[in-house]
């Protein structure tokens, strides 16, 4: 269905409004004149809990709509500053059906509250066919939460509005529409910008998403986006997009509806939302999750040296440093150098490194926050480079003579017999599988 705005006569919405009333009183056995306006529409100050046209229209249709956008409609007409008044097809469609109704030239033909004038007037172009070919269709994709993978429909009409239906899975059998109407926002070459507002939005929000196509977004099967807007609990979001392109409006129905998750897309998208939280703080200690963490980052600042045990029994170096009280980190493990930030996990025993390298490889680093032993701490690695390096790493914290040995020696590959022996022995202790959980146990008891 079309989605862009149409002209109807200001006759026709107020007959369409008043029959919607008389449904709604009737359904709820209540007197609109005993509502406010903010009750009546469903906006604002009103209460969900209560009757409302809003709900009346979702219960009906299943599809969610913005009551202030009614009352604005009517509000204009009520003005008297022109004869036509202009309104959202899908709206439109939404109202209609509400009345009762399959379609417009259904609710023309058979409505009581419509006049011979009024269908006279209106018949003859509401239903006329629109070019549809500089209509581009896309599924958009995303992640909610970090888990709730939500599809929708993005539609572009001649590269200047779009429509944006969101589908949320509320009921198992029936999904529920959130729908955005917006214009394209110029801003250069190589992507689109498009601009919804809240009056346009069946969620009453407004939401801004930002399209990359490259040279041609028409020939390309994927395009790329970012949207900014509010979550439903209206906490301000960002995050990714995924815009696969459909042929037809048919094919992008059926692909939304689909409930199958591509593992690509869904792999692409997680963690790809950052969310605000609704509550602001009195001072700045009230963003930290724990003041301790702060203090146990400081007490970690310092390198550490150390090494990795393969499985053939070879050392592998390891230079490990915590910079600064904002957890910068510097990672060298053999010839792989990384940098990233340390966050204390939230058990606070440990500080965890993140690191995203070449072609999208990811490695993980993290570090005891109790010592083994005074200045010797116990790491343990996920770190992808010619080979993967996964397992326990034994570190010495500000070891002078241990950074004089790394120094002069520059081997990739070093046996326990090229150390000293307290070191040797420290690695046999704490590294060698069999001694390891009983080492552990000692010092943690």
């Amino acid at each position: 269905m079309n989605i862009r705005g149409l002209q109807i006569s200001i006759d026709l919405l107020l007959s369409l409004h008043q029959e919607l009333l008389l449904a709604f009183s009737k359904l709820y056995s209540l007197e609109t004149k005993t509502l406010t306006v903010f009750q009546l529409y469903g906006f604002g100050q009103y209460s969900e809990d209560k009757p409302s046209l809003k709900s009346f229209i979702a219960e009906i249709t299943g599809q969610q709509i913005n009551g202030k956008y009614l009352y604005n409609k009517v509000k204009e007409v009520e003005r008297g500053n022109s004869q036509t008044v202009k309104l959202r097809r899908d709206y439109l469609s939404l109202l209609i059906l509400t009345a009762g109704y399959e379609s417009y030239t259904h609710y023309l033909e058979e409505s009581p509250f419509v006049n011979r004038e009024i269908r006279e007037k209106e018949r003859s172009d509401v239903n006329q066919k629109h070019d549809e070919s500089n209509t581009v269709y896309y599924v958009g994709y995303y992640v909610e939460d970090r888990r709730y993978y939500v599809k929708s429909k993005f539609t572009i009409h001649n590269l200047k509005t779009a429509t944006w239906e969101i589908l949320y899975w509320e009921n198992d059998y029936q999904p529920s529409y959130y729908t955005y109407f917006g214009k394209c926002v110029p801003i250069g070459e190589s992507a689109l910008s498009f601009y919804f507002n809240k009056e346009n939005s069946s969620l009453n929000k407004e939401c801004f998403v930002n399209i990359f196509y490259g040279n041609n977004m028409q020939i390309k099967p994927i395009l790329l986006g970012a949207y900014c807007g509010f979550s439903r609990s209206n906490s301000p979001v960002i995050g990714k997009l995924i815009f696969e392109y459909a042929k037809d409006a048919e094919e992008q129905e059926k692909k939304a509806l689909s409930k199958e998750i591509n593992p690509i897309f869904h792999h692409y998208l997680y963690s790809q939302r950052m969310e605000v939280a609704s509550v602001l703080p009195h001072k700045d200690t009230d963003l930290s999750n724990s003041l301790n963490r702060i203090s146990i980052v400081h007490f970690l600042i310092g390198k550490y040296l150390g090494f990795y045990l393969d499985r053939n029994n070879y050392l592998i170096p390891v230079s490990f440093e915590v910079l600064n009280d904002l957890a910068e980190i510097k990672l060298k493990i053999n010839n792989t150098s990384l940098s990233g930030v340390g966050r204390i996990n939230s058990m606070e025993n440990s500080l965890i490194s993140e690191f995203s390298g070449e072609n999208h490889s990811y490695s993980q680093f993290s570090l005891q926050v109790q010592p083994l032993e005074r200045d010797l701490f116990l790491g343990h690695s996920l770190v992808y480079g010619a080979s993967v390096l996964n397992g326990r790493v034994l570190l010495w914290k500000n070891n002078q003579k241990l950074q004089e040995f790394m120094q002069e020696s520059q081997e990739f590959y070093l046996n326990k017999a090229d150390l000293d022996n307290h070191l040797a022995q420290k690695i046999t202790e704490y590294l060698a599988p069999d001694n390891f959980r009983t080492s552990v146990n000692k010092n943690l008891s």
